[in-house]
């Protein structure tokens, strides 16, 4: 008992080792595979939005059955109930509903590419292409002859134009000039404003670059001409001519980002994808509510690398969490005193954490705080009106007792 005579639930619960993965991304199979090989069973859930993956695609180490993974494709959330320990997610897949159980969910539904003719205000032709478009046509068959007209020509590939180039587009665009020298012969020149070159893959595949030729060139403020078939580039140091202009797709939230965080009761940061940090733990991947993580591009601007480790640092969240196979609640928590709640949902709206719900103390409908989902954060003391929510299993500091 504390001193409000509020018995504080500190006895262990045991918890399922079971885990919903929600998205198709890459880096989902990545996370998914991680966890089967942790021993949890895994709940894939992918929905129509998105990639499109096959588990033999993802899951090059596991049987194509494994026995402790389920996937369903093409569902929509619909609704997500209880807290860590306990969610129920009910999704609609060809019009029927589906329910599924899950002690931790963790999201993965990666983000969403488009070119961004508006910004650039350059229409794509012959000459002027996409990093995609030119992927596709050095990997077309020898025999359709895609890669004559591009022989031995000079190459302009301008990252960071009238905006910052994601990581994650960048380095595709990047490997792609290697191969441009090594299988076209080409003349590359990579322009960039902000290059960020702050990992290990990152270093090394700048350095392969500049070894096989290739020509980076700083700008500001370029101005692009189109005349006698010839892309011209003209920037402080001078004018830089070629033949073929490729420029990187941008990336943006998913279309159904907005909707989804909704449903999760979570947050979005400015940028409108999934909050990078937790403040309260100040940790990648960690959502405002326990047992709800984040894996890959869905919260973060990575290249294909970083986006895989980041699904292993999500996987690891996870065993932290429920790797004893028990959960118990914080050493502070709040706790609502029902006689003195007024209903007013204050609490149930101000929690971060999404851990006060209303519920009927013997037929007396009051707020209750799930004590396995409370951060013991204090913001629902702090917002009642009435006073009626205390966080129990706090100290007392030593200037308080004397008072």
């Amino acid at each position: 008992m504390d001193d409000l005579g509020y018995k504080i639930t500190s006895q262990r619960i045991s918890v399922d080792k079971r885990v919903m993965v929600l998205g198709g991304a890459p880096e989902a199979g990545a996370l998914t595979r991680e966890l089967l090989d942790l021993g949890y069973a895994v709940h894939w859930v992918t929905n129509d939005f998105g990639y499109k993956i096959t588990p033999e695609a993802v899951l090059p180490d596991s049987p194509s059955e494994h026995p402790k993974l389920t996937r369903y494709e093409e569902c929509s959330l619909v609704r997500l109930d209880g807290h860590v320990g306990g969610f129920l997610a009910r999704f609609r897949r060809d019009g029927t509903e589906l329910s599924l159980d899950a002690s931790a969910l963790v999201v993965a539904t990666g983000n969403e590419r488009y070119y961004p003719a508006e910004r650039y205000g350059l229409v794509l032709s012959s000459q002027v292409l996409t990093v995609p478009q030119v992927r596709k046509q050095l990997g077309a068959p020898r025999s359709t002859g895609a890669a004559l007209p591009h022989r031995n020509q000079r190459v302009i590939l301008l990252l960071d134009f009238k905006g910052e180039t994601a990581k994650e587009t960048a380095t595709e665009a990047m490997c792609l000039a290697i191969d441009l020298r090594a299988q076209w012969h080409c003349e590359v020149y990579v322009f960039y404003q902000n290059l960020k070159v702050d990992t290990y893959n990152l270093e090394r595949l700048t350095r392969t670059m500049r070894e096989k030729g290739i020509v980076f060139c700083r700008y500001a403020d370029p101005k692009i001409t189109i005349e006698d078939e010839r892309i011209n580039l003209s920037y402080i140091e001078g004018t830089v001519s070629g033949e073929l202009l490729i420029l990187p797709e941008a990336v943006r939230p998913r279309e159904d980002t907005q909707e989804l965080a909704g449903l999760l009761r979570v947050r979005l940061g400015e940028d409108g994808f999934f909050q990078d940090i937790n403040i309260h733990e100040y940790r990648p991947g960690i959502s405002v509510r326990k047992g709800i993580f984040f894996a890959g591009r869905c919260h973060m601007d990575g290249d294909t690398a970083e986006a895989e480790g980041d699904a292993m640092q999500a996987a690891a969240n996870v065993d932290a969490l429920l790797g004893t196979g028990f959960l118990e609640p914080e050493p502070i928590i709040a706790h609502v005193d029902s006689t003195k709640c007024v209903r007013c949902y204050t609490c149930v709206r101000t929690c971060p954490h999404a851990a006060v719900e209303m519920a009927d103390y013997d037929e007396v409908i009051a707020a209750r705080v799930v004590d396995l989902a409370c951060r013991g954060c204090g913001a629902c003391v702090a917002n009642c009106p009435v006073r009626a929510i205390d966080l129990v299993g706090q100290v007392m500091p030593a200037w308080a007792q004397s008072a």
